[in-house]
Formats: structure tokens, C-alpha cells, sequence
């Protein structure tokens, strides 16, 4: 049995190997040994505490073998200890009914006496228990048991650094693998944006297929890069790029072959290797140019349409294969790839119904257009059936011929409005004479309706323009009047023709309910309607395009008190369609002309 003394110098020996730079493994190990000695035992065991898995584990075994041992909780005398928080010191441990003899037989060992007791940290929180087996004479004393106490209070210093060591490397590993995460998710981001935006500088499909392809190529080297677009007859567009060849071919394949086609075949993604065999017969030799050692090859699926398929075939260099970094980038890609053509196919697709639109509008608004000089033209014919004075018939020939040549302008006006043509048919023209051409087409314009109109004359001279453009462009005002009116119980349609030296100045007045603020910003773009049941966004599209072939302008203000005022500003002397065109705006609110 050791001295006092000896038992101090033990103590002290913990202490001076607690503040020592030593690993966990090695103070604990150390410690165990002085317990061992100090309280004059066989052996002594530290079972460390498991939260997770609610057992305790064997962390230092003494003895010629090393075992680990795990006890759950309640198990034996040292699970009892950890259970109730409490020690325990037993003279012979197979009288005891807490006693587990597994341990025993497992290790070929024989249990006598035994000191146990709980470890804790500062908090009161359970850490470990301490086993000591074997008293060398006798069995354990209250002072072996204050001994033990004491120095476990200063071993659990040491635990509880190596718990927090652990967890400060495990919490260390965690972010390191985070880190990595975060900056893997960056790249792909960037990988991303940067095709997106090479994308969206493209300006059709095959422009957009061709830059992903050449990011593909930068991202994941390979020899062969090929994106295969499965057409509605059941064959294949594939855009290929080799690395040994400059730019993107397109090749066109009736049926969809090659790695690519049983790609889309089976709706699944592909891995190249020797599992395959014969490559070569399931490609063309224009598709395949080729014996591919290693590939990845991927379906274009969205909402379970296939559009087609990604490949990337062999690794340049000695090394052909693709690593798993490979196939995740392969793979986001494809869905970038997959997207792209889905949107570009929507945009195709939306774009081909908004020109049918467009279209039907512009042919709508025509026939629409047709309807007054048709009408004119027919009732001259009918007064020529019943006139017999040649002179009278003569007159309504040449009149029902004028409105047939009005037919014939108009399709040329459309015509030349789709085209965007600015061709003009410049004369001399007493204003006299126009107005009463004006006073002619509003009279067809309204009639049959309550609106009450009036042409107002400020300026008798003449002008040089294309007479037929602009009344048409006016005729086009006065039925946007008409429709703003119809509903209306009283309207008015006033229409000023007023001059200085250089412009004519056309200004339409309506008392309706003026056009929404809204809308005013896109009133002359073409197809622009807003509240006309049958409007094509044609008529005031053509009014701006007119005044602007007249070296002129198209506004818009609002009247004064309600309604709408449009004002065309044209050249007085316009003697071709070449005069600098002026922005067509949307002016503020001025006050009416006297």
C-alpha cells in the first residue's frame, strides 16, 4: 500500500501532465495508470459517455490485450453508475445483483472487488465513469474512494478538452466541407450566368446551341462535344464540335441514331465505356467520326418532352475517362442545355402566333377599311343603272373609278406598311379643294351616327404633299374619333387645317373620353389597341408612318375639358419621301384653337 506522500506525488504528476502539451489519448492513458497505482488496483477502465447513442464506451483498457467495450446504460455495475449518477464500491462484485460477468468472460478475467464512480464536468453534466477492479489487498477504502474522486476531478478537465477538441475538428471538417460546397455551387453559378449571358446575346436557336457547346468544350475538355435536337419527324439535328476542328458543325439525320439517339431512346443518361460494345454500330460514320473509349451522354427532357440529347465523348490526353466532378458539371449542363431549347421553342412558337395575329389584325383592318369606298362605289353603280342623261352617267363612272382607285391605294398603303416603304406621290394642292375632299370622307365616315363635324379651313393657300396619303392618314383619325363616340348620346369631331410658311398643320379635336395615360406611350406603335372590339393597332401605326415620310410629326395631347386632340405636322413643301424624319410624341394638354 503506497504512502501518503506517494499518493501527493502521484496527484502532483497529474496535475504537471495536465497543463503538458500531451495529446488526449496519451493524459488519459496517463491517468488511468496513476489511478491503477495510487489506489493499489489490478486494473482501471474509463468508459466515456455516448449522448448519441446513450452507452457508454470503454476509452482506455488496462491489461496484456485491448478491448472496446461498450455498456448501455443501466448494464452492470458501471451503467448503473452512469444511470443514477451515484458510486458505487463493492467488496466481491458476484454477490451483486448489478453485477454483468459478460465483460468478464469476454476478456478472460475475474471481477473481486470494484470502485466505480460518475465524472462530471462543471456544469454537473455527466462525462464519463471510472472503473478501478481489483484492490491488491483487501478491498477499496473511503479514502481510496476521496482519492479517486479527486483525481477525476481533474481528469475531467481533460475529457472535456477532448470533447471540445473533437468537436472543434468535426466542426472544422464541417465548414472546410461547406467551404468546398459553397465555392463547387459558386462555380456553377458562374458557369451559368456566363451561359446564360452568352446565350442571351445570341439571336436564334442555333446560335444559342453553338455558344453552349463552346462553353461546354472550356468547362469539360473533351474530344467530341455533340447536342442532339430531335426534330417532330422522328430524326435529329446534332451540332457537333471536335476539338481538332474549328466551329460548331449542324448535320441533319432522318433517324435518330448514335449514342445520342439511344440516349433518347431509353430516356436515360448514358456512361461510355466498355460495357458498351460495338459504339461504332450505333453511330454513323459522319455522326461518329470515331471509337469512343469513355463518354457521358445525357437526355434533354422538360416537363417529359424530349428535346434531345448532350454528349461529351473522351477525355483528351492520356486519361479518356470523366470523374464524378464530370458528370455532375455534364449534368447541369444538360439541364441548362434542356431549358434553353424549351424557352427558345415557347419564344418560336409565340412569336409564329403573334405574327398569325398580327396578320389576321392587318387583313381584318383592311377588309375593315374596305367597307366605305366598297359601299361609295356601289351606290354609284346603282344610280348608274337607273341614270340614262350621258353626262350624269359619265360623272358617276368616273366617280365609282375614283373609289375603285381609293380600293387599289389602299393595298398599296398596307402593302407599303408592312414593307415599311415611305414612297410618296407629291403634287400641288389648293387646301380649297382638299377640304372639301375631307369634308367628302368625313361625311362616309359618320354617317349614320349622331357625332356632328365640322372642317375648319384657316389656311387657303397651297401646299405640296401627298394629298391621297394624308387624307387616308385622316380618314384613319376620324374613325378612332367615330369609335370613341359611338356610345356616346352627342359627340363632336372637329378638323383644323391651318399653315405657316414651311408646315401644314392638321389637328383633330373629339370631345370622347381621350385615350388612357396608360396607354398614350405606345398609342402609334403598330398592333396597339386599346378598348376598340375590332381595332388592328394599324390606323394611327400608318398615320405616324405618313407624317413621318412627309419629313413630319404624329402627337397626341389631351383636350382640355375631355376628349382627345391628335395634330399632324407635315412639310408645306414635300417633294419626296427622303425629308429626316422627327419623333412622333405624346404632347401635355393645350388649350384649343379659336
Amino acid at each position: 500500500m503506497l504512502s501518503s506522500d506517494a499518493r501527493l506525488a502521484i496527484v502532483a504528476d497529474i496535475a504537471r501532465a495536465l497543463s503538458a502539451n500531451l495529446a488526449q489519448e496519451t493524459l488519459l492513458r496517463l491517468i488511468m495508470e496513476r489511478v491503477t497505482e495510487a489506489l493499489h488496483a489490478d486494473r482501471s477502465t474509463l468508459f466515456l459517455v455516448d449522448e448519441e447513442r446513450d452507452l457508454l464506451w470503454s476509452s482506455i483498457a488496462q491489461g496484456t490485450k485491448h478491448y472496446d467495450i461498450e455498456v448501455k446504460r443501466g448494464q452492470g455495475l458501471a451503467g448503473w453508475v452512469a444511470q443514477t449518477g451515484r458510486s458505487v464500491n463493492v467488496k466481491d462484485a458476484y454477490l451483486d445483483s448489478r453485477f454483468d460477468p459478460s465483460s468478464d468472460v469476454l476478456l478472460g478475467y475475474r471481477t473481486r472487488s470494484m470502485l466505480c464512480q460518475p465524472v462530471f464536468d462543471r456544469d454537473g453534466v455527466l462525462i464519463a465513469v471510472v472503473q478501478v477492479l481489483n484492490r491488491r489487498s483487501g478491498w477499496f477504502t473511503v479514502e481510496d474512494e476521496s482519492l479517486l474522486s479527486t483525481i477525476m476531478a481533474m481528469a475531467a478537465i481533460a475529457i472535456v478538452n477532448a470533447q471540445l477538441n473533437t468537436t472543434l475538428v468535426h466542426n472544422n471538417l464541417a465548414l472546410k466541407d461547406a467551404q468546398e460546397q459553397l465555392a463547387e455551387r459558386l462555380a456553377e453559378i458562374d458557369l451559368l450566368f456566363a451561359i446564360e449571358r452568352e446565350v442571351g446575346a445570341t439571336g436564334d436557336l442555333d446560335a444559342a446551341i453553338d455558344a453552349i457547346i463552346q462553353r461546354i468544350a472550356v468547362t469539360v475538355p473533351s474530344s467530341l462535344c455533340q447536342v442532339a435536337l430531335a426534330t417532330a419527324n422522328g430524326g435529329m439535328i446534332v451540332h457537333r464540335q471536335e476539338r481538332r476542328q474549328p466551329g460548331v458543325q449542324i448535320l441533319a439525320f432522318a433517324t435518330q441514331i448514335g449514342l445520342c439517339g439511344l440516349a433518347m431512346e431509353h430516356r436515360a443518361p448514358l456512361e461510355v465505356g466498355p460495357a458498351l460494345a460495338n459504339l461504332r454500330a450505333l453511330a454513323d460514320e459522319e455522326l461518329m467520326p470515331f471509337q469512343p473509349a469513355a463518354g457521358l451522354v445525357v437526355p434533354l427532357i422538360v416537363d417529359d418532352e424530349m428535346l434531345g440529347a448532350l454528349a461529351v465523348l473522351d477525355r483528351p490526353g492520356k486519361h479518356t475517362g470523366f470523374s464524378d466532378a464530370d458528370a455532375k458539371v455534364v449534368s447541369l449542363l444538360s439541364g441548362q442545355v434542356a431549358r434553353t431549347l424549351a424557352v427558345r421553342q415557347e419564344l418560336a412558337q409565340a412569336e409564329r402566333e403573334d405574327r398569325l395575329a398580327a396578320l389576321g389584325k392587318a387583313l381584318a383592318g383592311v377588309l375593315h377599311d374596305f367597307r366605305t369606298p366598297m359601299t361609295v362605289a356601289s351606290g354609284y353603280v346603282q344610280l348608274m343603272t337607273r341614270e340614262e342623261e350621258p353626262a350624269e352617267r359619265a360623272e358617276l363612272a368616273a366617280k365609282t373609278l375614283n373609289q375603285l382607285e381609293t380600293l387599289t391605294q389602299m393595298t398599296r398603303d398596307v402593302l407599303a406598311f408592312a414593307r415599311g416603304e415611305k414612297v410618296l406621290l407629291t403634287r400641288r394642292v389648293s387646301l380649297v379643294d382638299f377640304a372639301k375632299e375631307v369634308e367628302e370622307m368625313l361625311h362616309a365616315v359618320f354617317a349614320g351616327s349622331h357625332v356632328q363635324w365640322q372642317v375648319k379651313l384657316l389656311d387657303r393657300g397651297m401646299a405640296r404633299f401627298d394629298a391621297f396619303k394624308i387624307a387616308r392618314a385622316m380618314q384613319n383619325v376620324a374613325k378612332n374619333a367615330r369609335e370613341a363616340l359611338i356610345d356616346r348620346k352627342s359627340g363632336h369631331f372637329v378638323v383644323e387645317i391651318a399653315g405657316t410658311s414651311d408646315e401644314l398643320v392638321l389637328t383633330f379635336v373629339d370631345d370622347g373620353e381621350g385615350v388612357p395615360a396608360a396607354f398614350q406611350h405606345r398609342l402609334f406603335d403598330a398592333f396597339a389597341t386599346q378598348g376598340k372590339a375590332e381595332g388592328t393597332g394599324l390606323g394611327l401605326a400608318m398615320v405616324k408612318q405618313v407624317a413621318e415620310a412627309h419629313g413630319g410629326t404624329a402627337s397626341y395631347r389631351d383636350t382640355p375639358g375631355g376628349g382627345a386632340t391628335f395634330e399632324l405636322r407635315i412639310n408645306r413643301e414635300t417633294r419626296s419621301a427622303g425629308a429626316a424624319d422627327r419623333s412622333s410624341t405624346i404632347l401635355p394638354p393645350q388649350p384649343a384653337s379659336k
